[in-house]
């Protein structure tokens, strides 16, 4: 593990309860969805075909025990949502308080090679992406397994040839999402350098507002600022590009999987390897497993955003003071009014001469 992914990892541990909890409340969530369509099979499959004269009790009886269950499913997907995207701006806070902190660490060097508005995109934009990353991440990805594991052990115990040609879907659709998340990743990370690039321009021009006026220059603010616009506007096509590819084909890979199991499951109906109660149970099924692939998606764009959002947070943390305490400094404890300067020097770049 190398000492970003610790870094990244470690705004975790001031909030790891409310962590626990919130994938806890996941995995209940995804249990919770699971059961209804178990619940709908034994309804259809075991109470209407046993004509049975307790029937109707059975029918309501396991009515109370679904809405019971999607009580309890709303409860904590509220607990999930709300605490969640707390968990993540109290992580974003602390990690903007830190940044701050070290932009006034930063000697004057740093900042005369460095645009006022990169560095505010950076301490704002960049850090509301990555506390998505860090609320969503952790939840999706565990309802996505679980949803996932969970629907596999519930059609493949119904019909396995069914069941495996469904699932092969999945390594296809892997793939593809992988391909243009490689090329969302770089259209995002070069948008987020433009709209650095605006914020620069911006407080640029409203910093000198009256050295502008004074001399009539509004058409060149303007002309300037058109310019880093449109380049914004240039990166935002790429990235909706890769986008529209990516959620088109994934939207299509999900409606193929439906009707998929629509043809497959009434030809298994025809030849008498399924019942009717058991295809029913499979699209029910089938949207829910829709969901986890959503959900992946969903954490894919997330990542790419926040990832990047990352990398640029730990570009600036990474700087170093120019002027640090040797290793070997020695404390100063009492003054007596006499000081001298020995062996020291002072220099505005490594390369250059000394000035004094």
């Amino acid at each position: 593990m190398n000492s970003r992914t610790t870094k990244f990892l470690s705004y975790y541990k001031p909030y790891l309860g409310w962590l626990l909890a919130d994938i806890a409340c996941a995995f209940i969530v995804s249990a919770m969805t699971l059961l209804l369509p178990l619940g709908t099979r034994y309804i259809t499959q075991t109470v209407l075909a046993s004509n049975s004269p307790n029937a109707l009790n059975q029918i309501y009886l396991m009515g109370m025990v679904m809405l019971s269950l999607v009580l309890v499913h709303t409860i904590c997907n509220t607990f999930v949502d709300y605490q969640g995207h707390m968990m993540g701006a109290h992580m974003e806070s602390d990690m903007r308080n830190e940044l701050f902190a070290h932009y006034h660490s930063l000697s004057f060097s740093f900042y005369d090679e460095q645009k006022t508005g990169q560095l505010m995109t950076r301490l704002t934009n960049d850090l509301f992406w990555l506390s998505e990353l860090y609320h969503h991440g952790p939840e999706d990805l565990s309802i996505a397994f679980l949803k996932g594991i969970g629907v596999f052990v519930i059609l493949i115990n119904i019909n396995i040839s069914l069941t495996v040609i469904i699932f092969l879907f999945l390594p296809i659709m892997a793939l593809y999402a992988f391909y243009f998340n490689i090329k969302l990743n770089r259209a995002l990370k070069t948008s987020k350098d433009r709209i650095g690039d605006i914020n620069a321009q911006v407080e640029e021009s409203l910093a000198g507002i009256r050295v502008v006026k004074s001399f009539t220059n509004d058409a060149i603010e303007q002309q300037k600022f058109a310019h880093e616009n449109q380049r914004f506007v240039d990166s935002r096509r790429d990235g909706y590009r890769s986008e529209a590819y990516f959620y088109g084909g994934m939207t299509a890979f999900t409606e193929l999987m439906t009707i998929g199991i629509i043809i497959l499951g009434s030809v298994a109906i025809v030849q008498g390897a399924l019942d009717l109660p058991d295809l029913l149970t499979y699209l029910l099924c089938v949207g829910i497993l829709i969901d986890p692939i959503q959900r992946l998606v969903n954490f894919a764009r997330l990542y790419q955003e926040g990832i990047t959002g990352f990398s640029r947070f730990m570009e600036m943390l990474e700087v170093q003071p120019t002027i640090q305490d040797a290793p070997d400094a020695i404390t100063l404890t009492q003054v007596q009014g006499k000081i001298e300067f020995r062996n020291v020097s002072f220099g505005y770049k490594t390369d250059y001469n000394d000035v004094l």
